[in-house]
């Protein structure tokens, strides 16, 4: 039974990493005119344009919002609720996994 669980859990958490990277790619697709608080300056380095990018998909899906980044163009803000909607749906069928 534990091992069950473990597997389950160790499943949601390489889903948690899967999804966080194709989003993360996904929004680094969008330049900083489709985000309210990134400017061209905080994306001239591919690394910086990534990191905002995973900053903004974790704090999107975590439902934390800081605010700070937030989405523009009705694109990201489309691709963000498919975000939100992803973790609600993973989060109920993940807590009826482990829960059996």
């Amino acid at each position: 039974m534990k091992s069950n669980k473990i597997k389950n859990i160790i499943k949601l958490i390489l889903f948690g990493i899967i999804i966080i990277l194709i989003f993360t790619s996904i929004f680094y697709m969008f330049d900083h005119t489709h985000f309210i608080g990134l400017e061209k300056e905080d994306d001239n380095v591919i690394l910086n344009k990534i990191f905002n990018r995973l900053y903004y998909t974790i704090s999107t899906l975590s439902s934390a919002g800081y605010g700070d980044i937030t989405p523009k163009s009705y694109a990201t803000k489309i691709l963000s609720i498919l975000l939100q909607f992803i973790l609600i749906t993973s989060l109920m069928s993940g807590l009826v996994n482990v829960c059996e």
